[in-house]
């Protein structure tokens, strides 16, 4: 009787044990792969793209090098990359909507420079790049390093100055006067602001203008009193322009240069992996439910006031902690906010045709304390330079 219960009992828990599936087990070890394997420099080029596309405010960030990776392969297909990227910003405003790779880096004493932490997912097989969150800090490098190798070069200036307005606004009376555009525009604020003394004071802005609803065929004695047009209507711009003053010949000679954008420009190359191939209808509705699981892509960038000290790429972050309290002369601080999924994911049943199966998406975990493994990390800068290349340092440091 006793051996007839025994296997009874057995036998039940046998079934049991079969009719229930193994456990969800995800790898929980994060890779370290080379910072100059292929896939992750296509990961760091995909993720700056989206970051830059993203942005509505400031410049196009270049890549300097990579700093950290750390991979998380995923059981779906695919992997979460994990990277810290070193970034210079160039002289691409974001609204040209420029790949980063196709705009010219600042000078360096002009450079803002940084750390971009960011998560992304990219799966080959469903030609999916989802960049997840991002955060940037940045600094403008500090003036001792751009007074030790050019004295005489113009820094960076506090751009809401009233006299980088009217350095504006008196180039922007040129463009005005000048181009073949059929309305008149307007100063729509002002990016970027420098001074020198060269034959007398010469001032140097960068700066946004938006058209107005005033026509060039009607004279205007005052452009600051036209309307602007509607967001849906109105061409945006971005203009460099100076104004230098001659003590000797008492002459002022004004220069502008300025790219129109409409608002109808498609955003270039956000990051999306390209492929040849046209996917069946079924495999079409399946690659919309992955990608609506997706969620949007949620950071921020981070502008810190200039530094009199020795501020690394690496120090950023204990200087942003020092600085907390104080507003960026460059830009708005901005707060990162960002609510990643729960660390086991998220599944989704769709009912369409040809899909009998979940979907689930990508598994994204808190970014990783510790840094990449790989002797391989940093990697190799793309461009040196006199001024950049002692900020940066080989030694690692916590994230």
């Amino acid at each position: 009787m006793l051996l007839l219960i025994s296997v009874l009992f057995g036998t039940q828990a046998l079934c049991s044990w079969a009719a229930s599936p193994p456990a969800r087990e995800l790898p929980s070890v994060l890779l370290s792969p080379t910072c100059h394997d292929a896939a992750v420099e296509e990961a760091a080029d995909l993720a700056l793209r989206q970051i830059n596309a993203d942005r509505t405010e400031g410049y196009i960030l270049s890549l300097y090098r990579i700093f950290s990776v750390r991979e998380h392969p995923q059981e779906i297909t695919g992997s979460v990359f994990y990277l810290i990227l070193d970034v210079v910003d160039t002289e691409c405003h974001v609204l040209s909507k420029q790949l980063w790779k196709n705009c010219t880096v600042r000078p360096a004493h002009t450079t803002v420079y940084g750390q971009c932490k960011a998560i992304i997912y990219i799966n080959q097989s469903r030609k999916i790049a989802h960049l997840n969150t991002y955060e940037c800090n940045l600094q403008p490098v500090p003036p001792r390093y751009i007074w030790g190798v050019c004295p005489d070069c113009p820094v960076d200036d506090c751009p809401t100055e009233p006299r980088y307005l009217e350095t504006a606004v008196k180039s922007l009376a040129k463009f005005n006067e000048e181009s073949e555009q059929t309305h008149y525009f307007s100063v729509l604020n002002v990016t970027r602001g420098s001074m020198q003394w060269v034959i007398g004071p010469a001032h140097f802005v960068e700066f946004l203008i938006q058209e107005t609803s005033c026509s060039k065929r009607d004279p205007v004695a005052d452009i600051s009193k036209c309307k602007p047009l509607s967001p849906e209507l109105a061409k945006i711009g971005f203009c460099k322009g100076s104004v230098v003053n001659s003590d000797m010949e008492h002459k002022q000679s004004v220069t502008i240069s300025c790219e129109i954008y409409s608002s109808q420009d498609p955003v270039t190359g956000e990051g999306k992996l390209q492929t040849n191939q046209r996917p069946e209808e079924s495999s079409q509705n399946h690659q919309q439910a992955f990608s609506l699981h997706l969620g949007k892509t949620t950071g921020c960038v981070k502008i810190l006031p200039p530094s009199t000290e020795d501020i690394s790429f690496h120090k950023l972050r204990e200087s942003q902690n020092e600085h907390e309290d104080i507003k960026s002369v460059s830009a708005k601080a901005i707060e990162c906010t960002s609510t990643p999924p729960a660390p086991d994911g998220e599944t989704t049943h769709v009912d369409e045709p040809g899909l009998t199966k979940p979907v689930t998406g990508p598994v994204i975990l808190p970014f990783p304390a510790e840094l990449s493994l790989s002797d391989s990390c940093p990697g190799e800068a793309k461009q040196t330079d006199s001024i950049l290349h002692p900020l940066l340092t080989r030694q690692r440091a916590e994230v």
